[in-house]
């Protein structure tokens, strides 16, 4: 039994007949040689710039805070001081547990006048049960827009808040 020449092997080299005698044929010229550990030069560490990230994270974080702190105080202190607010106030001469229109609407002219608007027309009832808790509405005109105030009375002596719609 003859078997075909070997297209992988050395020219002129024919493969053993018995497969129990297959074995790798030294070849002249090729020398097998492990591979040595620790051939190659080992990770060098990475080089250290400084602390530059961790400065510009507490520096960062440090501006934050103070924008917390900034908008706590405009939102917290600045309706503290007396400023114009969402709210006005005032406070009407009150006659037997009430107050007529025409002093309430002379209270509502100040205070709003007093926070910059102008008064065109109001028009509240004809008289306003004054007492802590009671809630009377003012319709009318100021800067030229339709204006609905209600008035809600804080006390019996006739301060009130008033909100503006």
């Amino acid at each position: 039994m003859s078997y075909p020449s070997n297209p992988f092997g050395p020219p002129g080299q024919e493969p053993p007949q018995h497969p129990q005698a297959w074995a790798p044929v030294p070849q002249p010229g090729y020398a097998a040689q492990p591979p040595t550990p620790g051939a190659y030069p080992p990770f060098s560490p990475a080089p250290r710039n400084g602390n530059g990230l961790a400065v510009t994270a507490i520096v960062l974080s440090g501006l934050a805070l103070l924008g917390v702190l900034a908008m706590a105080a405009f939102f917290l202190v600045g309706p503290m001081r007396g400023g114009s607010g969402y709210v006005l106030t005032g406070e009407v001469t009150v006659v037997d547990k009430g107050a007529s229109d025409g002093d309430l609407q002379q209270s509502l002219t100040t205070a709003i006048e007093d926070d910059g608007g102008s008064v065109d027309e109001l028009v509240c009832p004809l008289r306003s049960e004054v007492g802590q808790g009671l809630v009377t509405v003012c319709h009318g005109s100021v800067d030229g827009f339709d204006w609905t105030g209600v008035v809600v009375f804080e006390d019996d002596e006739g301060s009130f808040i008033v909100t503006e719609y």
